[in-house]
């Protein structure tokens, strides 16, 4: 064995993580929860020292032309989306609209740059599984969210401009890659890396609702031993609907220092996302079909405008100690910084004139002035009347997150042994004001409805082993995690809340899992597993703790309400693979206790989560592809389908975990469906290759779902209807290989080719007279884009 040599980076990494156990004994305990996989491929290369892989010609065809691929030696359902998909996005193209092309996931983006984008996966909605970043988290520590979280609308933690590679985890899975809130599973980003010579891409093209892009991308290739790389990516567009346009910026640096002879090396990752703009509201479908596809509310009538800033930033060390022993250790942190400016103009509001309620709308009350010692701003004695003095609304998240990871992997001669963990610690300071008139002032106990400053520690430890059975026929993959949160939430004095207070809640959970593998011959590998975990209240559930009224009329403050929303997953699957061609089958089950609801109290507009009943997510998944070689040159064809339903198992309703009276719409029967599921999903894909032409034309189908009543929380009896839509990416190389100039790429995007109008996101409303209509956000319509990359 080798003399183990650890580098100063990992002895000062773990003397911080072990300074901050430390320093927080309640944090101390074997808890920190780890995100993302844990020997990811950069590690494991350098551990493995693997020969030169030899590949046929439909492989490497294969390889440079396919969207998503099959891993076949895997004990859960996986899939990996590739460089080629990132490469050929258009520029509409967001991160979570990258992975709609795999099976079980839905989508919806009804703004340019991935502003108010929302995703569904196997059914879950956002929240309910984690997304991470070379294992780093990324969903809010407090809301549950990757993108549009607690309304923080165009917050965009990561462009394609960060990335190389995504693997896309279902079910439970094995601790090594779970993060928090994994309980439909894991979608991790792989970041880009610096290339080992130096070059410089530049990237300009524009198209459709005025849009604009450019990007330019330097590596620096080795200088003194160091490998950089630093990207600018920026995008403005109008949008498809009048008055929601924005622009995103973007920075990313990749950095890598290897030492000790190339077993070891320092790296480095920061993104930097900034975004201004304007945000797609819901429509009523009847002015849609009155003044068309494209109107947005009048800006005079209503509008909200975001700005929003943030990063996320990765220093680690990763090193073979020796032929058994590596390790992967980190430190992150991880900012937002979100402020909204909202108004509506109250002589438009709903009545009997203009009979659709609009977004904002203030309100026509003072409640707070009537509380003992309660804020001191009065609408109607500074402005007039309530409504014009509550008109704007000022809207502010803030986070701050600090983490330590360190992982671990022994390889033994039949074992693959993994543990590690996490800690972080996040704190938020949310907030919103009203005035009548912007700027305003933004003063505690006068004009905030509130104003709250919140703490979160989480943290896991977890273990797992792969074990390697029959000469490698069998891999049994067993594992457990634990994981645990502490919350504080601190409200001061606001229209909301009539006296300050303080809640605290502690949970922790223990999340067994076991996976199993069998190739039974050379093609084929048949695979089951089992898990069960937890996800701990949102924010959004201590909410209603603090004011409260007790019997004797008196505001107070009361224990959380809420407890951990409980799942437990069974799947089995079949996958396939020889000459070019893979395949996979699987069905699950997962079954939930305690599901969470939100609900919107329609007199303040404040929402809150609530214990509901028991559910049942169920489903099947089919994916298909294949690579072959013609005299038109090489092709690669992928297709998925896939069945998911959503249920609740049980009758209850909101009163029943909150202690309070329940409201109309509030009510669920047993069978009921959740909303926001299609039930069929299906994507349908080629790739083509003939001298310097690529080109890629793929299709997305999602049958009817159902959507939620406004305020209710829960389904109706309305539906969005089922759409088709296809896309289409073409492009040519035109190798000059004069000077510096390497080549020009030369590409064309039609999103949306047979110009379907469709909407993914709506839910039922009543008019000023009580008549039931549904209003949504649509789609973006047919739409072109070109553009031009210059390789030096």
């Amino acid at each position: 064995m080798r003399k183990l040599q650890l580098s100063p980076l990992f002895v000062a990494l773990a003397g911080a993580g072990l300074l901050a156990a430390m320093a927080s004994p309640a944090q101390a305990r074997p808890g920190a929860a780890q995100a993302g996989p844990s020997g990811d491929a950069r590690s494991q290369q350098s551990e493995d020292r693997k020969p030169v892989e030899k590949l046929s010609k439909i492989e490497v065809i294969a390889r440079e032309l396919t969207l998503t691929r099959i891993p076949m030696h895997s004990a859960y359902s996986e899939s990996v989306i590739g460089p080629s998909a990132i490469r050929f996005a258009s520029p509409m193209l967001d991160v979570q609209g990258l992975l709609e092309r795999t099976p079980s996931i839905n989508v919806r983006t009804p703004a340019a740059n991935g502003v108010r984008t929302n995703i569904t996966f196997r059914a879950f909605s956002s929240g309910q599984f984690s997304e991470t970043f070379d294992g780093v988290p990324l969903n809010d520590p407090f809301n549950g969210g990757t993108t549009n979280s607690a309304s923080t609308r165009n917050n965009i933690p990561l462009t394609l401009n960060d990335i190389n590679s995504v693997n896309i985890y279902r079910g439970i899975n094995n601790p090594a890659v779970t993060s928090y809130n994994s309980l439909g599973g894991t979608i991790a980003f792989e970041p880009r890396t610096p290339p080992n010579t130096p070059s410089v891409s530049a990237d300009l093209g524009g198209g459709s609702f005025d849009t604009w892009f450019y990007a330019l991308t330097a590596s620096t290739g080795d200088i003194g031993g160091v490998r950089s790389m630093f990207s600018i990516n920026h995008n403005s567009s109008s949008g498809w609907q009048a008055n929601s346009g924005n622009r995103n910026t973007n920075l990313y640096y990749a950095g890598v220092l290897p030492y000790d002879e190339g077993d070891g090396e320092v790296y480095a990752y920061a993104i930097y996302n900034a975004n201004k703009g304007f945000t797609p509201h819901t429509i009523p479908l009847q002015l849609i079909q009155q003044y068309g596809y494209n109107y947005g509310w009048p800006l005079d009538w209503t509008n909200s405008y975001n700005k929003d800033h943030g990063g996320t930033y990765i220093l680690g060390d990763r090193m073979r100690v020796n032929r058994l022993l590596s390790f992967n250790a980190r430190v992150y942190a991880r900012t937002v910084n979100y402020n909204r400016v909202s108004f509506t103009n109250p002589a438009h509001i709903q009545s009997a004139t203009q009979p659709y309620f609009l977004p904002n709308t203030p309100g026509n009350y003072s409640f707070w002035l009537y509380y003992p010692n309660g804020p001191t701003y009065d609408p109607a004695a500074t402005f007039g009347s309530k409504r014009a003095g509550n008109a704007y609304h000022t809207y502010i998240n803030v986070t701050q997150q600090y983490g330590f990871m360190p992982h671990f992997t022994l390889r033994l001669p039949d074992n693959l042994v993994k543990f590690g963990g996490d800690w972080s610690h996040t704190t938020l300071h949310s907030a919103e004001y009203w005035y009548g008139a912007n700027p305003m002032p933004m003063v505690t106990g006068y004009n905030d409805a509130w104003n709250e400053h919140d703490g979160r520690t989480l943290g896991s430890a977890y273990v797992q082993d792969t074990i390697r059975l029959f000469g490698g026929q069998v891999h049994v993959t067993p594992g457990l995690k634990y994981i645990f949160a502490r919350t504080t939430d601190f409200d001061n004095l606001g229209f909301f809340y009539p006296i300050s207070g303080t809640v605290t809640d502690s949970e922790h959970y223990t999340s067994p899992t076991i996976g199993l593998n069998w190739r039974p011959v050379r093609h084929v590998s048949l695979y089951a597993a089992w898990g069960k975990t937890a996800k701990f209240p949102g924010i959004a559930s201590y909410y209603s703790n603090v004011g409260e009224t007790n019997a004797a009329g008196q505001a107070v403050v009361v224990p959380l309400h809420v407890t951990p929303e409980y799942v437990r997953d069974i799947e089995a699957g079949a996958r396939y693979e020889a000459h070019g061609f893979e395949g996979a089958l699987n069905v699950y089950r997962e079954d939930f206790a305690n599901t969470f609801i939100q609900v919107t109290d329609p007199s303040t507009q404040l929402t809150t989560t609530y214990n509901g009943g028991t559910s049942r997510y169920e489903g099947i998944e089919l994916d298909l592809q294949d690579s072959f070689s013609t005299a038109f040159g090489a092709f690669s064809v992928f297709g998925n389908v896939s069945q998911n339903k959503a249920f609740f198992t049980s009758d209850f309703t909101v009163a029943n975990a909150a202690g309070t009276a329940a409201i109309a719409g509030q009510s669920v029967v047993s069978g009921q469906p959740l909303a926001g599921v299609p039930r069929h999903l299906a994507n349908l894909g080629i790739g083509w290759k003939w001298k310097t032409w690529r080109a890629n034309l793929s299709e997305h189908y999602a049958g009817s779902q159902y959507v939620n009543e406004y305020n209710a929380g829960v389904p109706g009896a309305e539906t969005i209807p089922g759409y088709a839509v296809m896309n289409l990416t073409l492009r040519d190389t035109l190798h000059i290989g004069q000077g510096m100039l390497k080549d020009v790429k030369l590409a064309l995007h039609i999103d949306n080719v047979l110009d379907r109008h469709y909407y993914t996101f709506g839910y039922g409303d009543t008019t000023y007279s009580g008549t039931p209509f549904v209003r949504a956000i649509y789609e973006e319509p047919r739409a072109y884009f070109g553009s031009a990359t210059i390789d030096f």
